[in-house]
């Protein structure tokens, strides 16, 4: 980063993209919010993700020290930052918020109210739940109804996690059969085979030259055969971990999907069609268009530019092969889509595509746009890449004009429906 020692005062003096403020002047006037802190440190402009970066830190440790202090928290930002007791420990609401499928459950915040006397947990439980229902009232009086969601009961983590689940259970069961065939035949040879009378004639120099052997022979074991055991086992461990890690990532963006989405919408999970070995993770057909969203519960620190996807590690930044690189992932099940609704677009005469997002369901993952040149700009548009804790936001975004007429959204509903029977 070519901005390592900006300090406080000089990120205040960064013009806001898009104004003729400072950020600074638009964080006095609370024009200037966590979440939109948060969108900037993703930004191209390397000042402006340098400025909201040190800003974010800066609000956050401010908002730290408020609440800290006792005092009684004013909006929602204050109030995730609020730490109550959970399994015995203290917690910030924040750090629970995605741990409980995305958000604090209605009972859960009832609940808290029920059982503190601490009117800083209560005045934040009261803005949450103020939040909560002001979503909620807005579906009502909209008339559309919850979010609809179509979910099957497989899916391709969960096949994965499956797979592996196995492989470990046949290694693990092949090898307590082998130790446990060799401990019978070993008592067979010592109880009812073995001479023990030579023994007795040994010296001290035969003693210590068996002993040798003995000791050779389990290191020879551990390193030909435990080492080796012990690797393939982490490794199928890492696996389960890794797929029921992308799960939970896809629970938690449901979750806040529900929140932010009313009837009018249709979610679409793990969709598999026309024999993909890969399923889509998450279909959202709306009145805004067709959107294929891949989620990605990453941990760590990741570039991307255009098509390009990095991962930063201790010997620099490693380009993420074509397989594994999320971005090609969400365009390729774009296409896919696209191909299978083409027939429903074109009947309806929508000229209408599937848009690929990506949402990072960790919001802990530092993901950074580089910045491109002109050319590069022109020639390969970025798909979308959204953060878990921004996901209403970014919604926002998109609920520009109708793109999808009621009819075409029905059908194409109703086609993908058919995927799951």
């Amino acid at each position: 980063m070519p901005y390592p020692f900006l300090t406080i005062p000089r990120a205040r003096s960064i013009i806001w993209p898009g104004s003729q403020q400072t950020m600074g002047e638009l964080l006095d006037q609370n024009k200037l919010t966590s979440k939109m802190l948060r969108q900037a440190c993703a930004s191209e402009n390397e000042k402006v993700r340098a400025a909201a970066e040190v800003l974010l830190n800066d609000r956050e440790s401010k908002i730290r020290e408020y609440i800290d202090r006792g005092k009684i928290p004013r909006n929602i930002d204050e109030a995730v930052a609020v730490k109550i007791e959970d399994k015995g420990q203290k917690a910030a609401i924040k750090e629970l918020w995605y741990k409980r499928n995305g958000r604090m459950g209605w009972e859960r915040l009832h609940s808290l109210m029920g059982e503190t006397r601490d009117a800083q947990v209560r005045a934040a439980c009261v803005i949450l739940l103020d939040y909560h229902y002001h979503i909620e009232r807005q579906k009502i009086l909209d008339g559309k109804g919850p979010l609809m969601v179509t979910s099957s009961k497989n899916s391709y983590l969960l096949n994965k996690t499956e797979h592996y689940l196995i492989r470990k259970g046949l290694v693990v069961g092949f090898v307590l059969g082998l130790c446990f065939m060799y401990l019978l035949w070993f008592a067979n040879k010592v109880l009812f085979e073995y001479d023990f009378i030579p023994l007795a004639n040994w010296n001290w120099f035969a003693w210590l030259i068996a002993a040798v052997i003995v000791v050779l022979l389990l290191a020879v074991g551990y390193f030909v055969i435990i080492r080796p055991l012990e690797k393939l086992i982490d490794y199928l461990d890492n696996k389960v971990a890794s797929y029921k890690k992308g799960f939970e990532g896809e629970d938690h963006v449901l979750d806040a999907l529900r929140e932010s989405l009313d009837g009018s919408c249709h979610v679409f999970r793990n969709l598999h069609f026309n024999g993909r070995k890969e399923d889509v993770d998450v279909v959202l057909v709306s009145p805004w268009g067709v959107f294929a969203i891949e989620v990605k519960n990453y941990s760590g620190h990741f570039e991307y530019s255009g098509a390009e996807f990095f991962e930063k590690r201790n010997s620099g930044l490693v380009k993420i092969g074509d397989e594994c690189n999320p971005i090609l992932q969400a365009k390729r099940n774009a296409v896919a889509l696209k191909g299978f609704l083409d027939p429903e677009f074109n009947r309806n005469k929508d000229h209408a595509f599937v848009e690929p997002i990506i949402v990072w369901a960790n919001p802990e993952i530092k993901v950074y746009r580089q910045k491109r040149n002109d050319s590069q700009a022109l020639c390969d548009k970025e798909i979308k890449n959204w953060r878990i804790e921004d996901l209403s936001f970014e919604l926002d975004s998109i609920r520009c004009k109708k793109q999808l007429s009621e009819k075409a959204q029905r059908e194409i509903i109703k086609k993908l429906e058919k995927c799951y029977r």
